[in-house]
């Protein structure tokens, strides 16, 4: 009996089929090395991923690129996501790779190294770029997790110290996945928006090498540098240093060291005011003149919403009974009954002509 013969590229087609049906091999997460990584002009990378005996090719598409959290390169130990597919014009099968994830603290430290030498050779760290801190600032912005202590502590030391200064927070995602764009669109806004600002204080509280890695990214230190407004960054603890604190304007050890440098203490300043000059004294006065107009702003705002005439003003009305009682319910409103309606221009008397329906 005669086998029959199948094609080449019906045989490739039929192993991408078997192996697109294989849940292992359709959610793969690989450990290795990186090695001969080729970023095509189409934006799609080429690389293998290999161990000490084998190999295997591994393809990125280039809508995925700018979401990796890491500068990737060669030589580098790193952990591969991803399915397993074949390429049937040339017979072979690749990893078609959906994310990228560093291995161990020597790959961080790695991907450290080459992203601050490459932003350094651009100029980015450059001091003659920096700007000086304003000396008596009246608008802080803050880029941070609104949940974290990093806020409070930020927060909590300038009004301690300067409580002439309005503080505007833009909350961010500071950990994971999604968290440097979320950073960088609040330096974004805030420059945008709110280009009134002074100054702007981004970071976060102490963590592990991982955990403060958004501070690390390349579109992060970007924005940064960016920033039209000055920028200090306040990532984590004294020992620990991130690519944001090489952009920035100026470096702060914790985010609570930031807030102290970003303000001065009013209690020196009111020492200072006894022997600094009549003008120093007249500007210090006038802006705590404005702090409080804009308090009371705010209040009358407060007040004008809570104002019974101006709930009237769109278009309600309040009912008393001849005696002065406000009516709140119709269950007192018999039939015949004298009542006084109140509308925002006046009031006018009437008479129930039908008592509660109940049926309404």
């Amino acid at each position: 009996m005669a086998v029959k013969a199948v094609s080449v590229s019906q045989l490739n087609r039929y192993i991408g089929r078997v192996l697109s049906t294989d849940p292992i091999l359709s959610d793969l997460c690989i450990k290795g090395e990186i090695s001969g990584l080729k970023k095509h002009t189409s934006g799609h990378w080429y690389f293998d991923l290999k161990d000490s005996t084998s190999k295997i090719r591994c393809f990125l598409h280039a809508a995925r690129v700018p979401r990796l959290r890491y500068d990737i390169d060669s030589g580098l130990e790193v952990i591969v996501f991803g399915t397993l597919s074949v390429y049937e014009p040339g017979g072979y099968y690749s990893v078609n790779v959906t994310d990228i994830q560093l291995e161990g603290e020597g790959a961080l430290a790695a991907a450290f190294e080459r992203l601050k030498n490459k932003l350094g050779a651009e100029g980015l760290f450059d001091p003659a770029r920096k700007r000086p801190l304003p000396a008596f600032p009246r608008r802080i912005g803050v880029v941070t997790s609104p949940t974290g202590a990093a806020v409070r502590d930020i927060i909590t030391t300038i009004k301690r110290r300067y409580p002439l200064c309005d503080v505007l927070l833009y909350p961010a995602n500071v950990q994971g996945e999604g968290s440097a764009q979320t950073v960088c669109e609040g330096i974004r806004v805030l420059n945008e928006k709110f280009p009134e600002l002074d100054l702007i204080i981004v970071g976060r509280g102490g963590g592990s090498a991982e955990d403060l890695w958004t501070f690390n990214e390349e579109s992060v230190a970007r924005a940064v540098f960016a920033s039209r407004i000055p920028v200090i960054s306040a990532v984590g603890h004294e020992v620990d240093t991130v690519i944001t604190d090489l952009v920035a304007d100026i470096r702060a050890a914790t985010p609570t060291a930031a807030a102290e440098l970003a303000v001065p203490h009013i209690e020196s300043l009111k020492d200072r005011l006894r022997i600094c000059s009549p003008e120093n004294s007249f500007w210090l006065l006038s802006a705590m003149i404005e702090r409080y107009e804009s308090r009371l702003r705010l209040a009358k705002l407060d007040i004008e919403h809570l104002d019974p005439l101006g709930i009237l003003s769109k278009g309600y009305a309040v009912v008393k009974d001849k005696e002065g009682n406000w009516i709140t319910s119709s269950e007192g409103l018999e039939e015949g009954k004298d009542v006084c309606i109140i509308f925002r221009d006046g009031s006018v008397s009437a008479r129930v002509t039908k008592g509660r329906d109940t049926n309404a």
